[in-house]
């Protein structure tokens, strides 16, 4: 008997895109002879679609044809199963669109990757592949990642992290606590991914440009002292 798979993807995220590219990957990678692959993609409103125009990619070039073409369903959670369901229901007929055994979220950014998804799988009795709720918000989170680093006695690079309404208050105090950690520094938001608002500041200058543009992604700033020649290192988990 095959497993149903239910494989998420999209949410209300600026990494949107990026996911559903993922996503449709995920599902062309997927075994047909082990799963029975149910696609699950949610809107940049957080709703839920599912249908098998979902699975080409060129589909996507424009997202209101492809939503008509596909069903809008709703995660149920009943005593013994978890289903999806025709949303709004039906009047008549069963609603059940499919069963679900496990999920396999493909998801990028904050509202997906951050645990809220997780925990929303968790609530439905759902078992998911990747990371649990606390392990996703804190590897989401850079400012928190970087305490528990270094509270556990990793080598992390000096910085500090100020909220964006301080850095509109008082733009001449955070400034300083840049320069007190010494120019190159990285700006990133805190709740982003690796590259999305991030910005290198080697001057004043340029570091009243990075905040302004990482404010503009999210509340908490992270500033960062910067290598001269830093070495990215990828690590891959199956």
């Amino acid at each position: 008997m095959k497993i149903n798979l239910l494989v998420l993807f999209g949410g209300r995220s600026v990494e949107h895109e990026v996911s559903v590219i993922s996503g449709v990957q995920a599902m062309a990678s997927l075994s047909r002879e082990k799963y029975e692959v149910i696609p699950l993609y949610i809107t940049k409103q957080n709703l839920f679609y599912t249908g098998d125009a979902l699975f080409d990619i060129e589909n996507y070039k424009d997202t209101d044809a492809l939503i008509a073409k596909c069903q809008r369903v709703i995660p149920v959670k009943r005593a013994d199963e978890t289903v999806i369901e025709h949303y709004p229901a039906k009047k008549l007929g069963n609603n059940t669109v499919a069963r679900i055994d496990a999920a396999l979220p493909v998801v990028h950014g904050t509202n997906v990757e951050d645990g809220a998804l997780q925990g929303f799988l968790q609530t439905l009795g759902v078992p998911y592949a990747g990371c649990d709720v606390i392990s996703s918000a804190v590897g989401m989170d850079k400012i928190v990642m970087k305490a528990v680093f270094k509270s556990m006695g990793l080598n992390v690079l000096d910085g500090t992290y100020c909220y964006r309404d301080t850095w509109h208050a008082d733009r001449e105090k955070i400034i300083a606590e840049a320069e007190k950690i010494g120019y190159p520094v990285y700006v990133k938001p805190a709740n982003l991914g690796s590259s999305i608002g991030i910005s290198r500041a080697a001057d004043r200058e340029s570091f009243i440009n990075a905040m302004d543009t990482a404010c503009a992604y999210d509340k908490r700033i992270l500033i960062e002292k910067g290598l001269e020649k830093p070495r990215e290192i990828n690590c891959a988990c199956l």
